[in-house]
């Protein structure tokens, strides 16, 4: 009976679960990801996203309920932001503001490894600082329109989307905002105007793959170079939001509520603080995301060990075959 109940409440879980994740995923300065490693579903992913053709049998249903739910509920969330944008814009800026800054700390654990600062990864933060200070740049120079909004700079923003969206403790959405798609992207899905953004969904998709493939490499072999641009990135947009969002403060009211929201902005952040050295970021240097990337590697050398094991089997068949 109990191994009944067992099977029956999996999915109900993993549909709740979804769902939060979904949300967080939208949101500018929270990590679904992060939520995916709280609720012990982040190595799952991973593994089914490394190795789709393997897994997809076993998988299945889990994919999908993870999926279909998750999409569920980012489009919930979505509506909601929609609705906040259209009569909070300002505040909310400085709320997402806020949120993303509560986030340097926790990267900064994961970039150090108890070594010294090398002139690389300086460089590295500079480049991460630099890159959102041109967007700035770009913003103020075009009376705050933001980068061009054309199919190229929304696949570019797909990309780097699709690589946070895998990466815990890191948002995609925090990119949007910085880089001024983040309004236009929200009242595209929640009216349904799927086309408008078909070409940052496929950068999406690409970052996603580019992540799953080329993580071994970034994060084991360069990580704390890694980590000291994703750094700069962050500070850079901290940097970007709440100057575009101070250029449009033009009344005592609005700076209230900018306060205000600036505020629920350090505590949401804080709370994401917490979860994030609970579950994610043990001390030391052998943390969460470098163990999950591990694991991942894992999952990719034993997928590699099956192949050949299949190919030995089916090559050794043939040739009793022939004997006989």
């Amino acid at each position: 009976m109990s191994e009944r109940v067992g099977r029956l409440a999996e999915p109900a879980r993993n549909a709740v679960v979804g769902m939060l994740v979904g949300a967080f995923m939208v949101m500018p300065g929270v990590s679904g990801a992060t939520m995916a490693v709280v609720f012990g579903i982040y190595d799952r992913l991973i593994r089914d996203v490394s190795s789709p053709v393997r897994y997809l049998r076993e998988d299945f249903w889990f994919i999908v309920t993870t999926a279909v739910v998750g999409a569920a509920g980012a489009f919930a969330c979505v509506k909601g932001l929609d609705l906040l944008i259209g009569a909070f814009e300002v505040p909310l800026m400085f709320f997402f503001a806020a949120v993303i800054s509560m986030q340097l700390p926790d990267v900064w654990r994961q970039a150090d490894d108890g070594g010294d600062v090398t002139p690389s990864n300086v460089l590295a933060l500079a480049a991460g600082s630099a890159l959102m200070v041109a967007v700035l740049c770009i913003d103020v120079l075009s009376d705050g329109h933001g980068v061009p909004q054309n199919p190229s700079t929304l696949f570019l923003a797909g990309i780097v989307c699709g690589i946070c969206l895998l990466s815990p403790g890191i948002s995609g959405s925090t990119v949007l905002l910085a880089l001024g798609l983040f309004p236009m992207v929200i009242g595209s899905l929640s009216g349904l105007d799927v086309p408008s953004v078909v070409p940052l969904l496929a950068g999406a998709a690409v970052g996603g793959l580019l992540f799953a493939k080329a993580v071994h490499h970034f994060i084991v072999c360069n990580r704390k170079s890694t980590y000291f641009a994703i750094i700069g990135l962050t500070a850079g947009s901290v940097f970007t939001v709440a100057v575009q969002a101070a250029m449009r403060v033009d009344d005592g009211g609005l700076a209230v509520q900018c306060v205000a929201a600036s505020a629920a902005g350090v505590v949401l952040g804080w709370c994401m603080r917490r979860l994030n050295r609970r579950y994610v970021l043990p001390s030391g240097p052998d943390h969460a995301a470098r163990a999950s990337v591990q694991l991942l590697l894992d999952y990719q050398v034993a997928d590699a060990v099956e192949r050949r094991r299949v190919y030995q089997d089916d090559r050794n068949g043939r040739q009793v075959h022939r004997v006989a």
